[in-house]
């Protein structure tokens, strides 16, 4: 099919008209032809200028408006391929484009609302301050990567001691966040029941393996504190170094968490052992998600535990809470950063033996990741990601 413009038909058109006329004006009488041609001209290029050119541009322009007055629109339908034909084309694959992108941003919208529903429940399942521990302080905080962690801890106090753990899934978003809340789920049923920390982490494994992907695992690492007899006792899972800072040695015990991660294996049982730490009053002990540890600074550099130790042996004497301690490390990992993207979440605990400690009411702490003290070296609240916190004496 040969392409015609918009110029050459309406050319075609006339000349179409002015031999029709000329036809008229030799056939008929020529006294009377005329009064017939000489009008007819422009009364038929009009109505030629009127179907090829006004009409179509008319609907045209009144779709546009709708589509830009956000009003109900219609397809332009044309087989024209002149100027006109081109602008109909086009004002279709604008209109599709647009329904698209609307449909894309519903989706998107829908998929946000879950989002913020998973993000609120996992919210949830982080408590917001620590119970009553006796003997005990503690300040913990987690931080997540994406909107969804794989990060968590949780205390679970019964009557003549207290569970609490720390744990990282594997990755972070929504998958992780799934596994996350499975465990969390797990560890209040099973704990009710519980004879020490290896036979909590077993149970759970037993459980979670069957329900969970090849790929995803949970480290984790559970401690048992004892009220009266003031004992320390944990149970490893495959997560970091439990860090011992001993305030009469002013020293630090990097100690293996020992066992293998959740999921792993069927039956990990010969794997995981519970063990004493010997937790004296003036004692700290650290417990972080390798997110602390895998900080990386703009040249690629990890934090390492080669850093956190000797930062922790170098500080803890000096600090009289917890609080004070967390922030040296936060502030030291922020510092560290350089402004570096996150790239998996943060969870960091921080655990005090106070011994007969008198004890008294302390302000809630924020939940942010923050630290306003001066030796700390930076102001954190230029952070604005959302964070739990948790910290009670």
């Amino acid at each position: 099919m040969i392409k015609k413009s918009l110029k050459l038909k309406l050319i075609i058109a006339h000349l179409a008209i002015l031999a029709l006329c000329m036809g008229i004006y030799f056939v008929l009488n020529r006294e009377y032809s005329t009064y017939i041609a000489l009008p007819l001209f422009p009364i038929l290029s009009l109505v030629t200028l009127n179907i090829i050119l006004h009409k179509p541009l008319k609907k045209t322009i009144k779709e546009m408006k709708a589509l830009l007055t956000g009003k109900s629109y219609h397809r332009i339908f044309t087989a024209r391929t002149d100027e006109i034909g081109i602008i109909g084309h086009f004002f279709n694959e604008i209109t599709e484009s647009l329904e698209k992108i609307s449909s894309d941003l519903k989706e998107h919208q829908k998929i946000s609302e879950e989002l913020n529903l998973a993000q609120k429940i996992q919210h949830d399942l982080i408590p917001k301050e620590a119970p009553e521990i006796p003997h005990l302080e503690i300040t913990a905080k987690t931080k997540s990567a994406a909107q969804i962690g794989g990060d968590s801890l949780d205390f679970l106090q019964r009557e003549k001691d207290t569970y609490f753990y720390i744990g990282d899934v594997t990755g972070h978003g929504i998958p992780a966040g799934l596994v996350m809340i499975m465990v969390d789920t797990l560890i209040s049923t099973f704990v009710t029941m519980a004879q020490n920390t290896k036979d909590l982490v077993v149970n759970i494994n037993k459980f979670l393996k069957p329900r969970l992907q090849k790929n995803m695992f949970m480290t984790m690492v559970m401690f048992r504190w004892l009220h009266e007899e003031k004992k320390m006792y944990f149970a490893g899972a495959g997560h970091e170094h439990v860090i011992h800072y001993k305030s009469a040695e002013k020293k630090c015990d990097a100690i293996t968490s020992g066992g293998i991660a959740l999921g792993m294996l069927p039956d990990n049982e010969k794997l995981t052992n519970e063990r004493e730490i010997n937790f004296q009053e003036g004692d700290f002990i650290v417990l972080y998600s390798d997110g602390i540890t895998e900080a990386k600074n703009q040249s690629g550099e990890l934090f390492g535990l080669k850093k956190l130790v000797p930062l922790i042996e170098k500080k803890a004497g000096a600090c009289r809470t917890t609080k004070e301690l967390f922030n040296q490390i936060a502030g030291t990992v922020t510092i560290f950063m350089e402004n570096s993207i996150q790239e998996d979440d943060m969870s960091l605990i921080v655990i005090r033996h106070k011994g007969a400690e008198i004890e008294s009411q302390h302000e809630k702490e924020s939940t942010e990741w923050a630290s306003t003290q001066k030796d700390s070296l930076i102001n954190y609240e230029k952070q604005d990601i959302k964070e739990t916190g948790i910290q009670k004496k």
